[in-house]
């Protein structure tokens, strides 16, 4: 019974550590069109979402989690940069101090940029390796997360949590979340 038992725990920990990530470097340079998928398992509400595009005037883009918005999967990285055509992804605005957060949004202006470096990692349900775009700097201003709250209107918004920060809303938490790189789903 002892040993069936070990075999069973065994099997157990191999499935879970079936993900071998590459050991090349990733290029802070994505040409092909993407999209963003939200992961958190901890936040099914926000868990396996994707991020869209939601005009808000003057050639800005708010982002969103799916379905608001406008679906985003020709998105691009460029120096780190998540960028679509002439605009690019940047951390200004609408800054909340009961949670410390910014916006994150996309605009041609010349706001802090957020930049992201390309690295491998697991898949939290299925274990299989994925590109996911991790975040590094508001521009010059490194460390700190991107997070997942919800907005008016039934809507999740993208913001930057800057390091160390520990002011947390009970009620409209933020959610840490990762940002996996993927191509549209299929129809």
């Amino acid at each position: 019974m002892v040993s069936y038992l070990k075999l069973k725990l065994l099997a157990a920990a191999v499935s879970v550590s079936a993900c071998t990530l590459p050991t090349d470097p990733s290029s802070n340079n994505i040409t092909t069109g993407f999209g963003i998928q939200v992961q958190n398992p901890a936040a099914p509400i926000v868990h396996n979402r994707y991020m869209n595009l939601w005009s808000a005037g003057g050639g800005d883009q708010h982002l969103y989690l799916s379905p608001a918005g406008d679906a985003a999967f020709n998105l691009t990285l460029d120096n780190g940069v998540i960028s679509r055509g002439i605009i690019h992804a940047v951390i200004n605005g609408e800054y909340t101090a009961d949670d410390n957060t910014t916006k994150l949004f996309m605009t041609e202006r010349g706001d802090p940029k957020a930049y992201f470096q390309p690295v491998y990692g697991c898949n939290p349900d299925t274990d299989a390796v994925q590109l996911e775009l991790d975040f590094i700097s508001r521009a010059a201003l490194p460390g700190g997360f991107i997070c997942v709250r919800s907005a008016s209107g039934d809507r999740h918004e993208f913001r930057y949590s800057p390091p160390g920060n520990t002011a947390v809303r009970e009620d409209r938490p933020c959610y840490e979340v990762t940002l996996a790189v993927v191509q549209a789903p299929a129809a």
